[in-house]
């Protein structure tokens, strides 16, 4: 007779760990396990997260406010550059006091729906623990984080283009959003917002795009981005790819925040915005007698300095 010896746990054995753990009173080890595995795991990883980098901060980072107990980081912007002239030998240049510049980071909460469930009802569960609270309740606060992202962009938007049509004094004559006819190549719309990043004299960094809008760039002739490199992409397609024509792009398949043919350009995070968390995504465990409550929570914190770091190009 054959033993064998199998590395792979049963999901039954994992849930009942899990509630073992819960109401054996090592809340605390179970929380860790399932945050470290929120965090690791998503079906969709949020597209802020994959635009910039962000990083935890401690209370002493904390700026106070007079009026309230809002939690907050009062962050700098570099002033408006200074000019120079020519001046005679014995002349100096023009004199200008020096104005700092500021915008404050405010931090939120996030909160998923509060589920509770029997421990008897969990370990008939087939499924990790895990999986289930990624699912429903994770990536509800990553949709939440998103929207409430498109959104601001959305308004900077909208604001710029008034401003341009009005002539607002200090606001560089350029619409942020750009809309281009009919028959215009993916190609064409990807250099059109490396073109206005240029002019605006800032640094490329990433792009946006849905997923289908960049599975346009197989449409692309071998001509167009070279015979070679592109006959690659055919056969390979674009699973793992991440960049075009050398910069760097994040896909989403959220339909409800970035439409198709839509392509948001961002700078670098260095000149656009700051995102810190004052904490990361938890699960919250309580036990009563039989009942496991639980939620997923986080306390995120994202400002924008330069509100002219952002194009969007939409091919109608």
């Amino acid at each position: 007779m054959s033993l064998y010896e199998s590395t792979n746990v049963s999901t039954e054995l994992i849930n009942t760990a899990f509630c073992d753990k819960v109401f054996s009173g090592q809340i605390k080890e179970a929380q860790d396990n399932a945050s470290a595995y929120i965090r690791e795991k998503l079906y969709e990883n949020g597209i802020l997260r994959r635009l910039f980098e962000s990083r935890t901060v401690t209370a002493d980072e904390l700026d106070p406010l007079l009026e309230s107990d809002q939690p907050s980081i009062i962050c700098e912007i570099e002033p408006t550059a200074a000019s120079a002239t020519f001046v005679p030998w014995k002349g100096t240049g023009e004199r200008r006091y020096y104005n700092g510049r500021r915008f404050r980071v405010p931090f939120g909460k996030v909160e998923a729906e509060r589920t509770t469930k029997s421990k008897f009802e969990l370990m008939t569960i087939r499924m990790p623990i895990q999986d289930w609270i990624k699912e429903n309740q994770v990536k509800a606060i990553q949709q939440e984080e998103d929207q409430l992202f498109i959104d601001t962009i959305a308004d900077i938007l909208t604001k710029n283009a008034t401003d341009v049509s009005n002539n607002v004094a200090g606001v560089l004559p350029q619409n942020l959003a750009i809309t281009l006819g009919s028959g215009t190549s993916f190609k064409d719309a990807f250099v059109e917002g490396t073109k206005a990043m240029t002019k605006l004299r800032l640094p490329m960094g990433k792009v946006l795009m849905h997923a289908n809008t960049f599975a346009d760039s197989l449409k692309l002739k071998t001509d167009e981005i070279g015979h070679v490199p592109q006959e690659d992409r055919f056969r390979r397609g674009l699973e793992g790819e991440e960049t075009f024509l050398g910069f760097p792009v994040v896909t989403t398949i959220k339909d409800d925040l970035v439409k198709e043919n839509e392509l948001y350009f961002f700078t670098t995070q260095d000149y656009f915005c700051k995102y810190f968390y004052l904490q990361d995504a938890t699960l919250f465990l309580k036990t009563e007698a039989d009942m496991i409550h639980f939620h997923t929570y986080e306390a995120p914190g994202f400002g924008i300095g330069n509100t002219k770091g952002v194009v969007k190009v939409t091919l109608s």
